[in-house]
């Protein structure tokens, strides 16, 4: 079915269809959306007291409603505020999640939500997220309708960020797992395509034919000035084109996600593309969380939808300027509360003075991401540290294995390391997980299944969960 032509409507028109079909399948993403822009118009001090009432509502609703926080036997004081009754709330550890998953469900949803493999009967609902990403480690939550709503609202918040709302047109530079093993996308996710004004190309393996059409398909639409992108893809694409000297379109933003923006990176797409580059933080457990502004002083955190707490080794607040761990509560999810879960970043606060984009919401300094590598096979592809992430700790890992690293030691030659979580159905997982990266990496690549009794740790002190040490020349 060509579904195409949805592309061309006028860009109101394209969003009007887009939320006409959202309320269709039960989805209340238009209700968010407009909740979360009036938040925008709120000075700091009304931002305060709204996440008040919202942390007021969710604490009270965990204690009582979710068998985990009942057994903490916790309870808010006469003289306490949400805030600091808050900070005696334990730190929520991915260990914890994924040992006490049931209990974090609320009663009401417990007799559904029995384990990760839960499935929801209803079209659109709650839904178990898996998330292995940067830690490498499997854990899942539960993400209900309403918190569905409010994620998603801030992607399109983040996109008005960026330059791009909601039915302006933009390329996006994404993983697309279906094109890797040559299947198609649906027509239901075509149509949501072309109303998003979504033009998809994959990130996830990139060999110079493709890096080759990316270009090309940018170059066919001189009209688009939008990419939303993987931040190592697009480093990727853009060094292509300055090591071939190809020509290459000139866009006005950048939105990078799923990785740290290093400064080296910021500088060679603002050098190759001409944009202005935005960088995007989130993940899959929480939704994006925050997001560079047009003022390019550090990264707002959307208060609608998370509480961000910046703590040192102790547990301890950090003030402005120091590096810290960052803990999350998500303010919207009631059905799976997560309250001041560690969810495996640092970063520093900003000074609290007004931003000059006029944005209420408080400001991240810088953050730091675990930095992963992109792998390159002798056939030319660079695969992306995305693909790898998101393969083998969502898609292919099946609660079997605990931790992983994947490291590529020559020109065709790697090495994925695991520890074992469980034995039943091991061996045909790790089958499953090699032929994957057969299929990415070409039939050349040799990769190696090692299964060992510990992942060591960088100079930093952080896992490193891709590793790239094959030195070239």
């Amino acid at each position: 079915m060509n579904v195409e032509w949805l592309a061309r409507l006028p860009a109101p028109a394209r969003a009007a269809i887009y939320f006409g079909l959202q309320r269709g399948i039960g989805s209340r993403i238009f209700a968010r959306w407009r909740d979360f822009q009036t938040w925008t118009r709120l000075s700091p001090a009304q931002v305060e007291e709204r996440v008040d009432t919202q942390l007021d509502h969710l604490l009270a609703k965990a204690t009582t409603q979710s068998t985990y926080y009942r057994d903490l036997k916790l309870v808010r004081r006469a003289d306490e505020t949400a805030r600091q009754f808050l900070q005696r709330f334990p730190i929520l550890t991915r260990e914890t999640v994924r040992e006490r998953f049931t209990d974090l469900v609320i009663d009401r949803l417990r007799p559904e939500i029995t384990s990760p493999a839960s499935v929801s009967k209803k079209r659109y609902d709650w839904l178990v997220v898996k998330t292995g990403g940067t830690t490498g480690v499997p854990t899942a939550v539960v993400h209900d309708a309403y918190f569905r709503d409010g994620g998603r609202a801030t992607r399109l918040f983040s996109q008005t960020m960026c330059g791009f709302p909601l039915g302006t047109r933009y390329f996006r530079l994404w993983g697309s797992e279906k094109d890797l093993l040559q299947q198609k996308e649906s027509t239901e996710k075509r149509v949501l395509q072309s109303l998003l004004g979504e033009i998809p190309m994959n990130a996830f393996r990139a060999k110079t034919a493709e890096l080759s059409a990316h270009l090309a398909t940018m170059r066919r639409h001189p009209e688009v000035k939008h990419l939303m992108a993987y931040v190592d893809a697009s480093v990727s694409l853009a060094s292509f084109a300055e090591e071939n000297s190809l020509p290459r379109p000139r866009l006005e933003t950048i939105m990078a996600c799923a990785g740290t923006v290093l400064p080296e990176w910021r500088k060679i797409l603002q050098q190759t593309f001409s944009a202005q580059v935005f960088d995007k933080y989130g993940s899959r457990e929480c939704a994006d969380l925050a997001c560079e502004c047009s003022a390019h002083d550090g990264l707002h955190v959307y208060s609608p939808h998370a509480f961000l707490e910046i703590v040192d080794e102790t547990g301890r607040a950090c003030p402005s300027g120091v590096t810290g761990r960052f803990l999350v509560t998500l303010l919207n999810n009631f059905s799976f509360p997560m309250i001041r879960y560690e969810i495996g970043d640092v970063g520093i606060w900003a000074e609290p003075r007004p931003c000059a984009c006029g944005l209420p919401f408080p400001r991240l300094q810088s953050l730091q991401g675990r930095q992963d590598e992109m792998l390159i096979t002798s056939d030319g592809t660079r695969l992306s540290s995305g693909f790898i992430r998101h393969f083998v700790g969502v898609s292919m890992n099946r609660q079997l294995i605990r931790e992983w690293q994947f490291e590529q030691t020559g020109k065709d030659a790697f090495v994925f390391r695991y520890l074992p979580m469980g034995r039943a159905g091991l061996d045909e997982n790790l089958r499953q997980i090699r032929q994957s990266f057969q299929l990415a990496l070409g039939q050349m690549a040799a990769i190696q299944l090692q299964e060992v009794a510990e992942i060591p740790l960088s100079p930093s002190g952080k896992a490193k969960w891709i590793l790239n040490n094959w030195k070239r020349g």
